[in-house]
């Protein structure tokens, strides 16, 4: 069992900012790179590669490797979001690019008519018995050890799940927001 007060104070917290270049055009991503939002205006970036075309998401331009890594984010009180990990070869379009539904994304998320949290990978979905109230997290990855755990650190702060692989490639923070008023923020 992890201490979460005690990683989040240790070495191995990362600065996670966000990839513009693979931002949905239904995603505003802030000037400081650190917050995405749904956007109702098509933001009308030039159709790339990188680009996520079918789902509202936005990979983050860290790429982690080796070791053990932390990170924060808040979520907004309403509203549709998922938030996790994913290859770099997840793909940009049609239904397998949402995170969660392929082999390539571990997230936790809630949906809009749900104050229960779900975690997905691999189109499969576990709901999970916690209710949503929390609008703060952590997330923490052992790559070695094939670990992805998702905190809750509102009082009293407590663990969520952890998903279990063994990761094959770089993994990149993913961040989904599917409808009006959800944000989340690095």
């Amino acid at each position: 069992s992890w201490n979460i007060t005690a990683v989040r104070t240790q070495p191995g917290s990362v600065c996670m900012l966000l990839d513009v270049n693979t931002a949905h055009n239904d995603v505003f991503v802030s000037e400081d790179l650190k917050t995405v939002s749904w956007s109702e205006i098509n933001q009308s970036r030039p159709e790339t590669p990188e680009r996520f075309q079918y789902c509202a998401q936005v990979l983050s331009s860290s790429s982690l490797t080796t070791g053990r890594y932390y990170w924060e984010v808040e979520v907004s009180e309403s509203g549709e979001w998922m938030v996790g990990m994913a290859y770099p070869s997840i793909k940009r379009r049609g239904r397998q690019s949402m995170i969660g539904n392929n082999m390539k994304s571990w997230v936790l998320g809630r949906k809009h008519d749900n104050s229960q949290y779900s975690v997905r990978h691999d189109s499969k979905e576990i709901q999970l018995p916690h209710s949503s109230s929390c609008r703060r997290f952590g997330i923490l990855l052992d790559y070695e050890a094939g670990r992805l755990s998702f905190y809750e650190l509102c009082e009293p702060k407590r663990h969520i799940h952890t998903c279990t692989a063994t990761f094959t490639e770089p993994l990149h923070a993913i961040f989904g927001v599917y409808e009006e008023n959800t944000w989340l923020r690095i």
